[in-house]
């Protein structure tokens, strides 16, 4: 059951979030409780985002209702910096557009772009990421930047 403060949110993000991606159930949230650590946390709720207008939504609700939220892109952390006891917002699949500057100095990712994609992106000009995590062809540009 949750708290009225979720219960709060939970009715607010409605107006705005398909049920199908708005789970507050608690066989879905265990499901979310865990990433690719040790660590479990049950989230009170997970809320699949799609795109920028609804994460700044989601954003200005949880500030009000003052509830903490825990981003969450594929799910391979080792740290666990991908679970939480309160909000979980997923990234869905509208996260994957992708950008390389006129010169290919800069690369512009959204977070749900796989690091291994991004590398490819970049192979033409000789270049890679930064960061190479040994998830590099599972994990999401959102959880290495984090």
């Amino acid at each position: 059951m949750l708290s009225k403060t979720y219960q709060q949110l939970h009715h607010d993000l409605q107006q705005f979030i398909p049920a199908s991606r708005l789970i507050s159930d608690p066989l879905r949230t265990l499901a979310y409780g865990t990433d690719a650590s040790l660590y479990r946390l049950i989230p009170q709720l997970v809320v699949r985002v799609e795109s920028e207008a609804e994460m700044q939504r989601i954003l200005g609700l949880a500030h009000t209702h003052g509830t903490p939220v825990t981003f969450r892109a594929a799910g391979t952390s080792l740290s666990g910096q991908a679970v939480t006891d309160s909000v979980l917002l997923q990234m869905g699949d509208g996260w994957r557009n992708w950008r390389i500057s006129n010169d290919a100095a800069t690369i512009s990712l959204q977070p749900g772009i796989i690091g291994g994609h991004a590398n490819r992106y970049l192979a033409p000009y000789q270049r890679k990421i930064g960061p190479d995590p040994a998830s590099i062809n599972s994990c999401h540009i959102g959880g290495i930047a984090a």
